[in-house]
């Protein structure tokens, strides 16, 4: 009998053991992978300046022209001393008094110094950009920020 228990004793404390052991690989194997998530779809942008612009094209801009502006977008955001860079256009959202849906496109650019920024702003492909299709716009709205925070 007591070799009965001592034997049940063994196999239940060693059944616990190997549940415990699992248990915390799965936590383990969880964790890694929140990490893997969080660091792959977030970056630390604070401190860097964020430079938004938005383009307000004329109304009678063909789709040709459009297609032209955005092809040029594309090469002006592949400067090197961009950090980052998006590009959108209005989104579907519904009208409401504070949103504004009348520009055509914006760009969206991050700079890790003032000193990439400032070669950007100079830069012969920025300027051959404006030369090119600064005929295409009725405005230009520009929004430079100083990252304090950035949210997960």
């Amino acid at each position: 009998m007591k070799r009965t228990l001592f034997v049940l004793t063994l196999a239940l404390a060693f059944f616990a053991t190997a549940c415990q052991q699992s248990q915390d690989n799965s936590m383990e194997m969880q964790s890694e992978s929140s990490n893997e998530i969080s660091t792959s779809t977030t970056e630390n942008t604070i401190g860097m300046l964020q430079h938004t612009v938005y383009f307000y094209l004329n109304e009678d801009v063909t789709e040709e022209e459009r297609q032209q502006f955005e092809e040029g977008l594309e090469a002006l955001l592949s400067i090197e001393e961009i950090y980052r860079s998006e590009m959108g256009v209005p989104a579907g959202t519904p009208d409401r008094e504070v949103t504004d849906h009348s520009f055509g496109y914006s760009i969206f650019t991050w700079f890790e110094t003032m000193d990439d920024y400032e070669v950007y702003a100079e830069h012969p492909d920025h300027m051959e950009f404006i030369d090119q299709y600064e005929s295409l716009w009725a405005d230009v709205k520009v929004y430079d920020t100083q990252v304090t925070q950035a949210m997960d």
